[in-house]
């Protein structure tokens, strides 16, 4: 079948998705106090060798885990575990955690220091000081937050494209999805689709699943970017993830051929002269790969210009309008209802631990 070339699935699924993070953004980073921040400020204890000396050497950015200063010096400047193994001052995880008391009352776990075990773990786990399931790739957010990402692009593509609520509402699920997988035009590179989608869309697309996986990942969650083996090895971790999800997205169960129907109906394209049904092997590749590189260079803006600007901003509604500097680390941030601005890592300035020179 030829028809004319109308269809907006590709453009629905950017702009719809743009749209629901941002909306969601706004109750995410005005919902709650910095709690960590004021805790700290006010007297709370953390249980971590240094802590005294934080607000003299660290502002924090608000809701931003509390430094362990004890792990800086080394830990936080390398993510070599052998050169950080014999610096280390971690307490198990679990003694910021709370519990009871020699007396036998319930001791109540303070944001503060819920944050601040967070931080001794992300530490411990990169340098292989902590070891076991507290290190382990935390699965089922993963999943979630790849849900909630997975319903935000079908939502745009829904809301925005005419011929897909059609054809959800009038073609029979099943059978359409099977004859779509094998319209697949699986021989073929290229989907024909416009550069703003298969060299923006896809690969921002492969950043943010990487980024979920890398914020549900202890060992990589607060790692920095640098040219060591921890980073890289993390950061593929995540690509790999990343493949599956677009596997997932292109031919899956819930994916653009089981709900958008791609691969159904062919159209005709003038500027390409030809047939095309839109689809082609190329985003099986561009979204893990080019997504790597986005995801990276977002780690780089991280590390080499976003504390410069941290060092004088710490208004939260600033902060937030920054998000396009990083977009995908903020869209995966709102998807674990955090801040867009949030990172795992806490940072002290140049020189403001002894002995980081």
């Amino acid at each position: 079948m030829t028809l004319p070339c109308s269809s907006n699935l590709q453009r629905g699924s950017l702009s719809g998705t743009l749209g629901v993070l941002l909306l969601a953004a706004v109750g995410v980073c005005f919902a709650s106090a910095p709690e960590a921040v004021v805790g700290a400020a006010v007297g709370a204890e953390p249980k971590v060798a240094g802590s005294a000396e934080v607000s003299a050497l660290f502002v924090s950015l608000p809701d931003a885990p509390v430094p362990n200063l004890a792990l800086m010096p080394r830990a936080a400047g390398s993510g070599s575990g052998d050169e950080a193994e014999g610096d280390l001052a971690v307490e198990p995880p679990t003694s910021a955690l709370g519990g009871v008391d020699a007396g036998g009352a319930v001791t109540r776990v303070t944001p503060a220091e819920r944050e601040m075990s967070r931080e001794q773990l992300s530490e411990g786990c990169e340098t292989g000081r902590i070891r076991g399931k507290a290190c382990k790739v935390h699965w089922w957010p993963i999943l979630w937050q790849s849900f909630e990402w997975l319903t935000a692009q079908h939502s745009g593509n829904i809301l925005m494209d005419t011929e897909t609520r059609h054809d959800l509402t009038t073609n029979p699920y099943w059978a359409t999805y099977v004859l779509c997988v094998k319209n697949y035009r699986w021989y073929q590179w290229s989907d024909d689709t416009p550069f703003i989608v298969h060299d923006i869309g896809h690969p921002m697309m492969g950043a943010i699943t990487s980024s979920i996986f890398e914020q549900n990942d202890p060992k990589g969650r607060a790692l920095v970017f640098e040219n060591n083996g921890n980073y890289w090895r993390s950061r593929l971790k995540a690509m790999a993830y990343s493949a599956v999800y677009s596997a997932q997205w292109k031919v899956g169960p819930v994916s653009e051929a089981s709900i958008g129907n791609s691969g159904r109906n062919t159209y005709y394209v003038a500027a390409l002269g030809r047939t095309t049904n839109e689809t082609g092997f190329q985003d099986f590749v561009i979204t893990p790969v080019y997504g790597f590189g986005w995801n990276v260079g977002e780690d780089a803006i991280d590390r080499y210009i976003m504390p410069k600007i941290h060092a004088h901003v710490k208004n939260r509604f600033y902060l937030t309008t920054l998000f396009w500097m990083t977009p995908c680390k903020s869209a995966a941030n709102i998807l674990r209802w955090k801040p867009t601005y949030y990172r795992d890592k806490a940072y002290a300035p140049p020189g403001a631990v002894p002995g980081d020179n």
